[in-house]
């Protein structure tokens, strides 16, 4: 899921098209169509636990929770939400954050393939969650009977965490021995 939303999207989608006279007025209508979409949004999601999925914490360098973005600031079981690190594995400038930023991948300087072929370079957070996506697949190829629980605790396992306690890189050849460790040690049992 590479996309959010908050109160204040909703404010410049009113705004854009011509609803209410100033942001004063548009704020309460804003806020009621969000809390729809909150409400709509957390339900889908919690209607369906045997589904993982991956979202991004946003390219706001804000605080998810305080900014009121989902569905980032969701704690869910079966959600994991990406934030985005450059090469050395420091936060990028851009990525948002908060308690349910999971783990973190690469989002700065990736290669990406346009329409028609031609390669580019995108710094977006949503460059981050297709790694992790890749990693919860190969996870899951290994051992179909993972829950999403499972896939997203092997994935925090496996990580390397900052020495401040913030950021969680993800180490997909831990991650993976640790679910073959796991599964072997199940065997035996």
């Amino acid at each position: 899921m590479s996309w959010t939303l908050s109160p204040r999207a909703f404010e410049r989608m009113l705004e854009s098209n011509g609803v209410g006279k100033d942001a004063t007025e548009r704020r309460p209508e804003a806020r009621e169509l969000f809390e729809m979409e909150k409400r709509g949004l957390r339900a889908a999601l919690q209607n369906c636990p045997g589904i993982l999925f991956v979202g991004i914490a946003g390219n706001t360098n804000s605080y998810t929770d305080f900014e009121e973005v989902i569905p980032a600031s969701f704690a869910l079981p079966n959600l994991i939400t990406v934030g985005a690190v450059d090469q050395a594995g420091d936060e990028t400038s851009f990525t948002s954050f908060g308690p349910t930023t999971t783990v973190h991948a690469n989002g700065f300087q990736v290669e990406s393939v346009l329409p028609g072929g031609e390669k580019t370079l995108f710094s977006v957070t949503s460059a981050a969650v297709p790694q992790i996506t890749n990693l919860a697949a190969k996870l899951l190829a290994l051992d179909p009977r993972l829950t999403p629980e499972q896939v997203i605790a092997v994935i925090k396992k496996g990580a390397d965490r900052s020495e401040d306690g913030r950021r969680n890189l993800i180490n997909p050849k831990r991650s993976v021995a640790l679910l073959r460790q796991s599964n072997a040690s199940s065997e035996k049992n």
